[in-house]
């Protein structure tokens, strides 16, 4: 970890103060972020603090309120990488604008991280979204299937349109057959024209 980030978060070194640290007051639940092994003033507990202020900034940044979004840190091993993080962004209010753009944030979180943590890549092995939205969301049941094929289920307004413009034609054309051969307009057929020779 970054001497800077120990400096920006204000942790200083355990063996300067190891005399005269006071006894770390006693936690009657774990951590939600998972394994026990994130501990204070450890890397993951760095890392863990620095995406959570990111988290919170960017969320001022682009005007989503701080309420809506929260995040867990999951420390994971992996036969080839080794230890590692996952960033899990947890979703607190439905608002389709946040699905909208959920990509569209996550994308500048990582550059704000990455910024901050140039390394970011060896260790945050990736983000994912949770949903815990609860009843703010108004969409409890799956829609019709035909909502999933490539085009759009017609709404009443669409479909109203399409047979006042069929009547419509059927008017016209109807119109025509009794008019005949004028209603198409009597036009002679078109000539060359003759240009003066130069």
């Amino acid at each position: 970890m970054n001497l800077s980030l120990q400096h920006l978060f204000g942790i200083k070194s355990r063996a300067k103060h190891k005399s005269h640290a006071a006894p770390a007051p006693a936690v009657s639940e774990p951590p939600r972020e998972g394994p026990a092994t994130i501990e204070d003033g450890s890397a993951n507990a760095l890392r863990r603090q620095l995406i959570q202020v990111l988290l919170k900034d960017s969320m001022r940044r682009h005007g989503i309120p701080v309420h809506w979004l929260d995040c867990q840190m999951l420390l994971v091993s992996s036969a080839s990488r080794g230890e590692g993080m996952y960033l899990r962004i947890i979703m607190k209010q439905w608002d389709l604008r946040m699905l909208t753009y959920a990509l569209a944030f996550e994308k500048s979180l990582m550059v704000d991280i990455t910024r901050f943590e140039p390394h970011a890549s060896t260790w945050l092995y990736g983000i994912s979204w949770q949903f815990e939205v609860g009843d703010s969301c108004p969409y409890q049941e799956l829609p019709d299937h035909k909502v999933w094929e490539n085009r759009p289920v017609q709404s009443g307004a669409q479909a109203d349109l399409k047979q006042d413009l069929a009547r419509m034609f059927a008017i016209r054309d109807a119109d025509m057959l009794v008019r005949g051969a004028d209603a198409a307009g009597n036009y002679e057929k078109t000539q060359p024209q003759i240009l003066p020779p130069r």
